[in-house]
């Protein structure tokens, strides 16, 4: 094995390479089955055509799947609001006789809807729009869980598909 980064042949697998103190797999410039010096884009190594290791994404990987959960949950709280109003508004506007009184809820059902369908994108990890367009929705909803919901999908684009 060797260092992709400093391209030191290694003994063993070792966690850091002592010809430049990085993890082996962490460089790019460098194959890590025979050596050779590889160009940063390459999936294969041209000299011997051996799959060329990725570093591990670290860091942010957890965050579309946190934003996914607080949209879902503002969503909810939103929709189950939304259901609460329409019904009490209707029992007050008909008692009251105002009988458009009950789609007041309504609004507030259809963001909470959009909210949970966006927290769903962000949980797959798809659409990223979609996924930021459900936290914006879910603003209204549970701003306490939102905002820490469209930071992390802000933060996270790239891993999305």
């Amino acid at each position: 094995m060797f260092c992709r980064n400093c391209g030191k042949e290694l003994i063993g697998t070792p966690e850091i390479c002592l010809g430049c103190g990085a993890k082996p797999v962490t460089g790019s410039s460098f194959c890590q089955a025979c050596g050779s010096p590889t160009d940063h884009l390459a999936e294969i190594c041209i000299k011997c055509g051996a799959r060329l290791q990725k570093a591990e994404a670290v860091g942010r990987a957890w965050m579309p799947t946190v934003a996914g959960i607080l949209s879902i949950i503002a969503g909810a709280i939103g929709l189950f609001g939304g259901i609460v109003m329409a019904t009490i508004g209707g029992i007050v506007g008909a008692a009251e006789g105002i009988f458009w009184f009950g789609t007041i809820g309504a609004p507030l059902i259809a963001i909470g809807i959009v909210a949970i369908l966006g927290g769903v994108f962000a949980l797959r990890k798809r659409i990223w729009g979609l996924a930021l367009a459900g936290a914006i929705c879910a603003l209204p909803c549970s701003w306490i869980l939102s905002i820490p919901a469209i930071v992390f999908l802000a933060l996270s684009k790239q891993e999305f598909k």
